[in-house]
């Protein structure tokens, strides 16, 4: 008896170790490689222009260029960071991190409301283990922010709902509200949807929607939405006008009805296959979502076996109606990101507690050693990225152009192509060249300019204007020359 009650603990032990183990893994990370392009480096840019306009209610994709393709509250926050810590990259992804461990404390409260204080913590575990959740954990975009607005709503409606303390339902009731107003200022419309889908398919059983509109408080509460979201939207429209009609309609409806939207100001659509969003999901919960069917296989073999299965619950019923509604509603789209099931994770966590929180006791070793795999290939891939991994950054290139002994340097010329990275790592000061005529035209007569090509593109110049440059450094494909003496 005491040694089982010595393993159980011991497993515990476990659990919370592996829990701050990869909280740890991801705060330590965020600030060793660079801001990617093109992603990451975009929004890292157009977060440095906030900072140096210093104008907090329209976004800048370039100078004078408003951005436009998403509200701006993940900007803000990472804004604030730049403000706090300094513009680098672990500022411009410390907010990811930040909403990553909100979304993981309303997973956590959610699942000890509804089940057990044990499923709770294992369901803190699974969602931080899931291979999506972690990477996107420290990453500068728009995802972990819309996923801990989309959490606060879906946790807000089932405590808000279910709770037998009137005050605790009150709170949370207000919660859900106060998270709709602020999925307005993190992803628009399309949070909204994402968070309702589940809420409605819930409620079609048993006149449940009848008992929504009466139970939740919905005219103060769409006041308290209002009141957080609408400032921002009135005074961006007033800003720059046409803002509500690109953001609602291009951004909400274009991009993903229309397979062949040209209407992307600020990046190319990225074109799928049918059915694409269950492939991101399948890699992103990685190990869970792999357990996970081979519950769902073995299930379906039970029933056509007509053997006891697991009965459904209304709460299984919600879990099922979050996880699926998403991949769902993203199946008939060619137009995908794979960040996108990025919101569907917390339900993936809480049905595998569900499903493994009473039989802990006899799987829990098992799950264990499945929950390290994400955190050492999160490590595995850190040092490949300090060592030059991953995708591409000018991060490099730049800082070569900074050490060179020039006493007096003059532009950075970008030939053709103008990486979002150059911008930010050249704090605005890289220039854009699409013609030999351009390049001269900003060069320096007292100064010694330099000139950034990707291969093959220096030989799109005249012999007289390469002659005028020699060789710095080569980092990938991309190589820097500067004006000879």
């Amino acid at each position: 008896m005491t040694d089982a009650i010595l393993k159980f603990s011991s497993r515990w032990f476990w659990v919370y170790t592996l829990i701050v183990f990869a909280i740890l893994i991801r705060l330590f990370s965020l600030g060793l490689y660079p801001l990617m392009d093109t992603s990451e480096a975009r929004y890292g840019e157009i977060v440095r222009l906030m900072v140096e306009t210093n104008d907090w209610i329209i976004p800048y994709f370039d100078y004078g260029v408003p951005f436009l393709g998403k509200p701006p509250l993940f900007i803000w926050l990472s804004a604030v960071s730049f403000k706090l810590f300094g513009i680098n990259e672990f500022a411009a992804r410390l907010p990811s991190l930040i909403c990553s461990l909100g979304t993981l404390a309303l997973v956590w409260k959610l699942a000890r409301f509804q089940m057990s204080q044990l499923q709770a913590n294992i369901a803190a575990l699974f969602l931080i283990t899931s291979a999506m959740f972690l990477v996107l954990a420290g990453a500068l975009l728009a995802d972990p922010i819309m996923t801990l607005t989309i959490t606060l709503i879906l946790s807000g409606f089932w405590i808000g709902w279910h709770s037998k303390d009137p005050k605790e339902a009150t709170l949370w009731q207000y919660l859900f509200f106060a998270g709709c107003g602020l999925a307005l200022l993190a992803k628009g419309l399309a949070a909204l949807v994402l968070a309702g889908g589940p809420i409605f398919l819930w409620c079609l059983p048993e006149k449940r929607l009848i008992t929504l509109w009466q139970r939740f408080p919905w005219i103060k509460g769409i006041v308290l939405s209002a009141v957080i979201a609408l400032p921002w939207y009135i005074s961006a429209e007033i800003r720059s006008p046409g803002l509500l009609e690109y953001m609602f309609i291009g951004e909400h409806f274009s991009r993903y009805l229309d397979s062949g939207w040209q209407g992307d100001e600020y990046g190319n659509a990225h074109v799928h296959t049918l059915g694409a969003i269950w492939a991101y999901l399948l890699v992103g919960g990685f190990p869970w979502t792999l357990i996970l069917l081979g519950c769902v296989i073995t299930q379906l073999w039970k029933y056509w076996k007509k053997q006891p299965t697991l009965r459904v619950q209304p709460w299984d019923y919600f879990l099922i109606c979050w996880l699926l509604f998403l991949p769902l509603f993203f199946t008939f789209t060619t137009n995908l990101i794979w960040t996108y099931t990025l919101p569907v994770m917390p339900a993936l966590a809480l049905i595998m507690a569900r499903l493994f929180g009473e039989h802990w006791s006899s799987h829990g070793t098992k799950l264990l050693a499945l929950a390290t795999l994400t955190p050492i290939l999160m490590i595995v891939t850190t040092v490949v990225m300090i060592n030059d991994g991953g995708k591409k950054s000018q991060k490099h290139l730049i800082a070569s152009m900074m050490a060179h002994p020039t006493e007096q340097p003059g532009h950075l010329i970008y030939f053709m192509k103008r990486p979002f990275s150059a911008r930010f790592y050249s704090h605005g000061q890289a220039l854009l060249a699409d013609s030999e005529q351009e390049i001269r035209d900003q060069l320096h007569k007292d100064r010694r300019d330099f000139l950034a090509t990707r291969d093959g593109n220096i030989e799109m110049l005249s012999p007289s204007l390469r002659e005028r440059f020699e060789k710095v450094s080569r980092y990938r494909n991309w190589t820097l020359w500067v004006e000879k003496e």
